[in-house]
């Protein structure tokens, strides 16, 4: 199978809980990129977990000269980690998705060609492995982009994407909630970019604890939408 070739690579992943992950993850991504680029850096985005994440994230450095960490002194939520995440960032194509290793990196491979076309490309899951409930949020999030902002997106809260350096030096990302990747999608849109999508896997979360539907990160979210409706974010 031929697949596009990156001239550099940032790639990060937000973790919180996942102490148990990020062991088999960390080498996962480290070999994916190693057969996509000749350069790039893994950086691992811990929000202030109560666990060990951490202590291995460090371990992990230590293991592994490209990887290296970001440490939130509190837990502030997985806006502000991809926020963070994309902010360290010092490559031409940023790269991310979560460190619960839900989903597979190597799932990112036959669709690199796509940046050949498109400014981002963003995944989305065939099928979600969550509770009834999580797949009832995902999907009553996607309704409130198209109500609110006309725009529809089969799975705009997929944590697998590429963004080209160029997109995220143009747009200001200011979302610190879950609202985030909607806002970026948007605002990629908006300023004219071209978004292309993949299909993937969801896979069960094997280990850790998932915070997706704690009231208060839905709270927050609804919050960010509606205040980036009326101009206020």
């Amino acid at each position: 199978m031929t697949f596009l070739k990156l001239s550099s690579i940032s790639f990060f992943c937000p973790a919180y809980h996942d102490s148990g992950n990020l062991p088999k993850l960390i080498p996962e991504v480290v070999t994916f990129l190693s057969s996509v680029t000749d350069v790039f850096e893994v950086i691992i985005v811990e929000d202030g977990s109560p666990d060990d994440t951490g202590r291995v994230a460090d371990d992990l450095a230590r293991q592994y000269s490209q990887v290296r960490v970001i440490h939130h002194p509190k837990n502030l939520g997985y806006g502000a980690a991809l926020r963070s995440g994309f902010q360290a960032a010092r490559y031409d194509f940023i790269m991310y998705t979560d460190g619960d290793r839900q989903y597979d990196v190597n799932e990112f491979k036959p669709y690199l060609s796509l940046l050949a076309k498109y400014d981002v490309i963003s995944g989305y899951a065939i099928s979600k492995n969550v509770s009834l409930r999580r797949r009832l949020q995902s999907w009553t999030y996607n309704v409130l982009l198209l109500a609110l902002f006309w725009v529809w997106y089969r799975d705009a809260n997929c944590s697998m994407k590429v963004y080209r350096r160029h997109v995220l030096d143009t747009i200001k990302i200011q979302s610190t909630s879950a609202f985030i990747d909607g806002e970026m999608l948007i605002k990629t849109k908006r300023a004219g970019f071209h978004i292309g999508w993949f299909p993937v896997h969801h896979l069960p979360r094997m280990t850790g604890i998932a915070s997706g539907s704690n009231i208060t990160v839905i709270a927050d979210t609804i919050r960010d939408m509606i205040l980036f409706r009326i101009g206020l974010l």
